[in-house]
């Protein structure tokens, strides 16, 4: 699944200098070296040393711009930045650890890392990119966000990302000028991280068509988001595995467009503890037609109690966005917190909404099943086979990019 995973493990060393360049490795640096296929030769090292100065980052970006494709770019120190890196695709980007290599927000900007197509206004996603094993550190400012990834096949791991004021981590199909690209932007994976304080999302998947898709976020911690701990404006394939959420101020995660989607295992407490009204809930969702989904194993609580005035429910699917959706939910937790709580919520809206649900623990809860118009929940049963046409292209994206891409 990670293309550029061997390449993180090069070379990484501690030093303290002045931000700088550095040619190919000469085999003077220590630390875990990866094995080079024979006949191959090995990338390119470039270190980049901060030293916690307002130079820092025209000197980090005059390292990342006169790489060459295939690089590892080795960050160290206290980077202070006083204005966005912007990385380019085909590199990896690793630091010693999360406090040996800190990106340090020091001005107004809109991002502290995005990629290159994000900020060249690109139509077409940037190629595969390896961010690990580093911090990005907002100020709390603004609507700066943490990292924005516009590539396929990017692999985002290791990574603390905290106060920033918009959102931590953003997977997006627009550039910085708003425009929507014309391929798709698949198959990523951000794992790992932590992600704390955000002034909107934690994480977010910005998708104003229908293009970042089929990717995975799993085993991550997020913490103390302005809004929705995980929200994703299109959950097509993706897998959110393992995560563990906590003091997000609305829902824990908020999955729009389920669709051969899985949300799993993860562990959601303490979702929707902004004061004030509104309808808060752990696990949100809509579902597509045709091709269905499943919520299982998750364990869901608000074991520090809820606000008055708002309304609670525990896992919450609002809606069918056309044709037949399909869903299995197995194997949940939940124990609720107030009589006015409720434990499972269905709802077709104008579509139809097929459940199975089983095997679920619902527990202080004064309502445990909700289920409303266009809505059927079962213990599950086999169907007979009918004729449909599949609803792929407009519910997800393709695994591959059209000839042309950057």
């Amino acid at each position: 699944m990670r293309a550029l995973l061997a390449l993180g493990a090069l070379a990484i060393a501690v030093a303290v200098a002045a931000c700088s360049a550095t040619g190919p490795d000469t085999g003077t640096k220590t630390g875990v070296q990866a094995t080079i296929p024979a006949g191959s030769s090995p990338p390119r090292v470039v270190t980049a040393t901060c030293t916690g100065r307002t130079s820092d980052a025209a000197s980090l970006q005059q390292a990342i711009s006169s790489s060459s494709p295939g690089s590892v770019i080795e960050i160290r120190g206290a980077c202070l930045l006083t204005r966005g890196i912007i990385f380019l695709a085909d590199r990896t980007y690793t630091g010693y650890n999360t406090t040996g290599t800190v990106l340090k927000q020091d001005g107004d900007m809109s991002y502290v890392l995005a990629s290159q197509a994000y900020a060249d206004d690109s139509s077409w996603t940037g190629q595969p990119v390896t961010i690990r094993d580093l911090t990005v550190e907002c100020n709390g400012s603004g609507g700066t966000n943490g990292i924005v990834v516009l590539n396929w096949q990017a692999d985002v791991e290791g990574v603390d990302v905290h106060d920033c004021g918009g959102s931590g981590i953003v997977d997006t199909n627009r550039t910085a000028d708003g425009k929507a690209i014309k391929n798709t932007s698949v198959n990523s994976r951000f794992d790992n991280n932590f992600i704390s304080n955000s002034g909107r999302y934690g994480f977010e998947i910005y998708d104003s068509g229908n293009s970042v898709t089929d990717g995975f976020l799993d085993d991550n911690l997020i913490a103390n988001s302005g809004l929705d701990g995980i929200h994703l404006d299109n959950a097509a394939g993706w897998d959110i595995s393992g995560n563990h959420l906590y003091g997000n101020s609305w829902n824990g995660i908020y999955a729009d467009r389920l669709y051969g989607t899985t949300i799993s295992n993860n562990y959601i407490e303490d979702f929707g503890h902004k004061p004030g009204s509104g309808t808060w809930c752990g696990i949100a969702a809509t579902v597509q037609g045709g091709i269905g989904s499943t919520i299982f194993n998750n364990k869901i609580f608000n074991d520090r109690g809820e606000s008055a005035g708002a309304k609670y429910i525990y896992l919450c699917v609002t809606g069918t966005n056309y044709g037949t959706g399909y869903l299995t939910v197995t194997g949940n937790v939940i124990v609720g917190d107030h009589s006015s709580d409720v434990g499972l919520a269905f709802d077709g809206g104008p579509n139809k909404l097929i459940v199975a649900s089983s095997g679920n623990e619902v527990a202080h809860v004064g309502t445990t099943n909700s289920v409303t118009r266009s809505a059927t929940v079962t213990a599950g049963t086999r169907r007979p086979a009918q004729s449909h046409k599949p609803a792929r292209l407009t519910s997800r994206g393709s695994y591959r990019r059209p000839p042309g891409a950057d």
